[in-house]
């Protein structure tokens, strides 16, 4: 007859070791998770510029009224040939239907600024899709071209915004150098202004409202003067395929 003598040291050892593996179990699940929660729950961010080492900017024009201001920038462009991208209003675009459709014909990219100039972080995600999608029916009718890229009304946005954008098959493009023509602080301010904070991957704010009468004049000494710094002027859509777009 066997006679089985327990050892204490033993079964220590092996509860031991299945505490170690349920704990190491924990951990990789705790772990796990966090990760699959992060790639679910980061943070939104819209596009303010491309990481890239090339000496390229995007230019883009905002355009919500007026038709003092759209042509004479047009002309300018089309003197040097240089391609633009412009955030265009839905109203704007139906009211003055000859300047979205020479812009398509010069070759410059349409993109959408909305409907309604509001900050949609303060509405619905309803009220912000009806926004975007009326002002992209209009510059369908008028233009013939979807536009895929949206500068919301005043840059403003949230995760809210930006997921609904991605719905709807849009990007939301920021900048990264502010000309602050739209404040109207002189010819000379606007250019320095451009010509000091241009970066490789940049992509360049100006307006071409008649609230900004300023720029048609700034505009020659900004294309010289990036010229002279060695910089290609390209769409956004073009800069996008250069490298990452990036927020800082």
């Amino acid at each position: 007859m066997k006679v089985y003598v327990f050892d204490y040291r033993k079964q220590k050892k092996r509860l031991l070791m299945a505490s170690l593996i349920l704990l190491c179990a924990a951990l990789f699940s705790v772990m796990f998770y966090q990760q699959q929660n992060l790639a679910t729950t980061a943070k939104k961010y819209a596009i303010y510029k491309v990481k890239t080492d090339q000496k390229v900017a995007a230019l883009t024009f905002d355009i919500s009224w007026g038709t003092e201001v759209p042509g004479p920038v047009l002309d300018i462009l089309k003197q040097n040939n240089i391609k633009a991208t412009f955030f265009i209003s839905g109203p704007w675009a139906k009211k003055h239907p000859e300047f979205p459709k020479r812009i398509v014909a010069e070759g410059h990219e349409i993109a959408s600024h909305g409907e309604e100039h509001v900050n949609l972080s303060q509405y619905s995600k309803e009220d912000v899709r009806k926004n975007i999608m009326t002002a992209h029916e209009k510059i369908k009718e008028v233009t013939g071209v979807e536009p895929n890229l949206i500068r919301t009304p005043n840059g403003d946005w949230n995760d809210m915004v930006l997921t609904t954008a991605e719905e709807l098959n849009y990007k939301v493009i920021q900048w990264s150098t502010d000309s602050l023509d739209w404040k109207k602080p002189g010819v000379e301010a606007i250019t320095d202004r451009v010509l000091k904070k241009i970066h490789p991957g940049a992509i360049i704010l100006m307006h071409a409202s008649d609230t900004c009468l300023q720029t048609p004049d700034a505009l020659p000494r900004v294309l010289e003067g990036l010229q002279k710094q060695g910089y290609q002027l390209v769409t956004v859509s073009e800069l996008l395929k250069l490298g990452p777009a990036t927020i800082d």
